[in-house]
């Protein structure tokens, strides 16, 4: 096990901490060694990975356990298309081994630099209203409580405990292993194309039907929206290729835009002439790959992000009410929008639990003042019934949050089974759990 301590941030840079130690265990039995010792020196303990999450989740002044190093493939069932991983292993490592084995998850977000146990632990998510998060492909955990005990837990195998811990945003015990339901290895058509503001209104729930995958985003200060829809083929595989692919995926969405978020921070009052500039260079694109390629995107340009799950049926409204405020405020927005459509799950603490939903997700560049813009949109989300992403900026607490979600208290009592004595608390979890 490799030991030692210092200073840790997050990859938007918005999240420090300082943690009194931090483990990097290589083993199974090294993390329950971890986690004992922890206990034997009266520390909490917070398994961080990727540092992905803009919210403060990760953060901790106790014991810190980095997980990269367990990441291995550790068993593929062919007859019933499952996958068990080591939790540390990154999403876009995962993605080409169940490649390799001719395998794949249904679902993807449109970030691959999380670990497994991370993204599914804050609930992540991806799109298709057919198709829950990522945590719903979960069909096994193995985890460690905060006694050092080893629990493996199923739908058959201790099922309480299994279902509150698909999305157990660190507080349930430390998960070393996931077994997860894939399907065959599957292509996707991908095709992206502009649309008027009032038009992607009237047609989003149709679109959202009629598709497999959506993803679609708003740019503000325009009347622009651009839709992206994926769907299952059998059709040969046809992309880009050279300057052209690095030109449509690399340079626009991270270059181009890199360069006008640095001049708008200098110069906030040319934000929405760029964002007018960009939209004039959106068309019609089309292309065939494997699935993973066309849920996942590159981004190189730091951001900070908000993001709720409203009812599916309140997207017209939620995202009229965030055009509104960012004009009647005069907020310079150099970040678009983010809707996306997705089913309902039976977890109780994702944020997609019981309800077809809606994700709206709002980003600053890094370094902008987000506050006031931030803060706006959560109040639209109130009303809404929102419930922040467990991982991205919100500012609600435990009483506001309690009420928004039916199996609040199930989650709570598998808290109180695997962690009577708060060994993975932190300012966190006391501020959206409350007091285990």
């Amino acid at each position: 096990m490799i030991r030692g301590a210092g200073h840790w941030r997050n990859w938007g840079r918005n999240q420090h901490a300082t943690p009194t130690a931090v483990d990097e265990p290589q083993s199974l039995l090294e993390v329950v060694e971890s986690v004992e010792t922890a206990a034997s020196a009266g520390q909490t303990v917070k398994v961080v990975a990727s540092g992905h999450s803009f919210s403060d989740i990760a953060c901790t002044s106790g014991r810190m356990l980095r997980i990269g190093a367990l990441d291995r493939v550790v068993a593929i069932d062919r007859e019933a298309l499952t996958a068990t991983v080591e939790a540390g292993i990154p999403l876009w490592r995962l993605n080409e081994e169940l490649a390799r084995r001719g395998l794949a998850l249904s679902n993807l977000g449109d970030i691959d630099r999380q670990t497994i146990a991370g993204a599914t632990s804050t609930g992540t998510h991806g799109t298709g209203i057919r198709y829950g998060s990522i945590a719903a492909a979960i069909v096994g955990l193995e985890l460690v409580t905060g006694s050092g005990e080893v629990v493996r837990c199923s739908a058959t195998q201790e099922p309480e405990i299994f279902a509150c811990a698909r999305v157990g945003l660190g507080v349930l015990g430390v998960v070393t292993q996931v077994t997860l339901q894939c399907e065959p290895l599957f292509k996707l058509r991908a095709i992206e194309e502009p649309l008027p503001w009032d038009e992607f209104l009237d047609r989003w729930d149709g679109i959202v039907d009629a598709n497999d995958h959506v993803d679609c985003y708003w740019f503000p200060h325009t009347d622009t929206c651009t839709v992206k829809t994926s769907n299952r083929t059998d059709d040969p595989i046809r992309t880009k290729r050279g300057y052209k692919k690095w030109k449509s995926e690399i340079y626009y969405g991270n270059f181009r835009h890199g360069l006008n978020a640095a001049l708008g921070r200098r110069r906030p009052e040319k934000i929405p002439e760029l964002a007018r500039n960009l939209v004039t260079q959106f068309h019609r694109t089309e292309r065939v790959d494997l699935s993973y390629h066309v849920f996942c995107t590159t981004r190189l340009v730091r951001f900070v992000e908000m993001e709720y799950a409203i009812p599916r049926s309140e997207m017209a409204r939620g995202l009229r009410s965030i055009r509104e405020l960012i004009e009647r405020e005069a907020l310079r927005v150099d970040f678009p929008v983010e809707i996306r459509g997705i089913g309902p799950d039976d977890i109780p603490l994702s944020m997609g639990s019981g309800r077809e939903t809606c994700y709206l997700a709002v980003h600053l560049s890094a370094g902008t003042p987000y506050e006031q813009y931030f803060h706006g949109v959560e109040a639209i989300m109130n009303e809404l019934g929102g419930r922040p992403h467990w991982g991205k900026m919100h500012f609600q607490t435990a009483a506001s949050l309690a009420p928004r979600y039916p199996e609040w208290e199930r989650f709570q009592a598998v808290r109180r089974q695997l962690d009577p004595e708060g060994r993975f608390a932190s300012a966190f979890a006391y501020r959206v759990l409350g007091t285990p």
